[in-house]
């Protein structure tokens, strides 16, 4: 995925993955795009947005200068943002058989006081999850 003046490394932060996730959520119907010229006016729930592949003028952008959710919007517009991983029948699976090891990794932290409690049964909720 290489759009805008970003590393291509930073996607695969989880923060940014986050928000790559969180991008798919806006619908096309706030999204107004200029296809020449690579921007985008977004309407959020805060308000609407100036968005180009390097700049957003919402907060989270401001505050971070890292690219949001509505940078992550404009490049799927464009075709620029990468088709996301697909579920893997055989990892999957491999995860699937392997969730109890997990669970009890962190039990561990837990027991040793490296994890609080309420994190402990947060990760094996979603652990858990289908």
């Amino acid at each position: 995925m290489n759009f805008g003046n970003w590393e291509e490394s930073i996607h695969t932060d989880y923060e940014q993955i986050k928000r790559i996730a969180f991008s798919q959520r806006i619908t096309s119907d706030n999204v107004i795009v200029n296809t020449d010229k690579q921007k985008a006016t977004i309407t959020g729930r805060d308000g609407t947005y100036n968005v180009t592949l390097d700049s957003c003028t919402c907060y989270d952008f401001e505050s971070r200068h890292l690219p949001c959710k509505h940078i992550y919007r404009l490049a799927s517009e464009l075709g620029m943002l990468d088709e996301l991983p697909k579920i893997n029948r055989k990892a999957a699976k491999s995860f699937k058989d392997n969730v109890q090891n997990d669970i009890d990794h962190y039990k561990e932290l837990y027991l040793n006081g490296a994890i609080s409690i309420e994190k402990f049964n947060k990760i094996v909720n979603a652990l858990l999850s289908k």
